[in-house]
């Protein structure tokens, strides 16, 4: 062990073997773990990429781009899944290293202003703190112990067994050196191509899931022209039959275009809220024995009949939304 240490220490870059092993399987498992999740890309379920994309949008500050990039989530998230695979891959195997650093990086930034940015205080936030985490990797590269290394080291013996003095330009090893690269590239994606195709099936085969589905059906808007006058009292969202008592449905919230739920507590009364945590964004599920709104991401609960926090780390209730219904049995909220 002491001397496993010691060759860390002592190696070029050997330091940073230890962060390139954790961001490369953070970044590698996050990535798969989309892929293999079926429910990141239905649009129906509250842990979807939709369901994310325009919670986010009220609470980052690229909210328009964010609004943007809603008009098509499935390949948001791909692109997301796909660049996070990359990115792992890329830094566990250290080829290209700095290039995939900077991927690592803007990944982070992006989710920081999409997704964190308004955690209180701000070290809450993991984005954040693994934006600075890159930084190393992209100022010194993977060093020693990677396939960047290993092809450097090779490129410079051709060099040396060519005679090629220190500096001097050999356009042909050159050349074969970036061939080499480029195909050890390709190597790599290839690989990761066919694991995340596998992940892909393996997770819709098993039904696996992010955790983040909420038990709570999603409301059926009813038909044009349903709810006669009461249409005045805003969005029809659904019917009250729909909604038995002590359950909660869900809705999208017709005012800012996000996911939300309504809850009936009792026989007579109807309470909506916003779904998503007023902690860092995520989409709360329903948890119907104690009525409650329960939070997959870091464990807040939220009172479902009056949006309250119960147990943080939120410190702010879940926004309500107000619900009536009106006489022909229509349930309408505002916006």
């Amino acid at each position: 062990m002491t001397s496993l240490l010691a060759r860390l220490r002592d190696a070029p870059g050997g330091p940073q073997v230890l962060l390139r092993a954790f961001l490369g399987v953070t970044f590698t498992y996050a990535g798969l773990q989309k892929l293999t999740n079926r429910y990141f890309f239905d649009a129906a379920n509250p842990g979807s990429i939709e369901a994310q994309l325009h919670a986010s949008i009220t609470t980052s500050p690229v909210g328009a781009l964010l609004r943007l990039s809603a008009h098509d989530p499935v390949l948001v998230g791909l692109l997301i899944a796909f660049g996070e695979v990359a990115v792992g891959l890329g830094t566990l195997f250290g080829l290209f290293g700095r290039v995939a650093a900077a991927g690592g990086m803007a990944l982070s930034f992006v989710l920081f202003l999409s997704v964190s940015f308004n955690t209180t205080p701000y070290f809450y936030g993991p984005d954040i703190v693994f934006f600075f985490a890159w930084t190393p990797l992209v100022v010194a590269g993977c060093g020693a112990w990677s396939v960047d290394a290993v092809l450097a080291t090779r490129h410079a013996r051709e060099l040396a067994a060519a005679g090629a003095a220190p500096g001097q330009q050999a356009p042909d090893l050159d050349r074969r050196a970036a061939i080499r690269k480029v195909a050890s590239a390709l190597t790599l994606a290839s690989f990761a191509a066919v694991t995340a195709a596998i992940s892909a099936v393996i997770g819709r085969m098993s039904g696996a899931t992010s955790g983040q589905s909420s038990g709570a059906p999603k409301l059926t808007p009813p038909a044009t022209g349903s709810g006669g006058a009461g249409a005045s009292k805003g969005t029809a969202i659904g019917l009250v039959s729909a909604v038995p008592l002590g359950t909660a449905r869900q809705f999208t919230d017709p005012a800012q275009g996000i996911p939300a739920y309504v809850v009936r507590p009792s026989e007579s009364s109807y309470v909506g809220f916003s779904a998503v945590c007023t902690h860092m964004g995520c989409i709360v599920s329903f948890f119907q024995p104690a009525l409650q709104f329960r939070c997959p991401c870091h464990g807040s609960i939220f009172s479902a009949v009056s949006g309250e926090v119960i147990q943080g780390p939120a410190t702010a209730p879940l926004p309500s939304i107000r619900i009536e219904d009106s006489a022909d049995g229509t349930l309408f909220a505002d916006g």
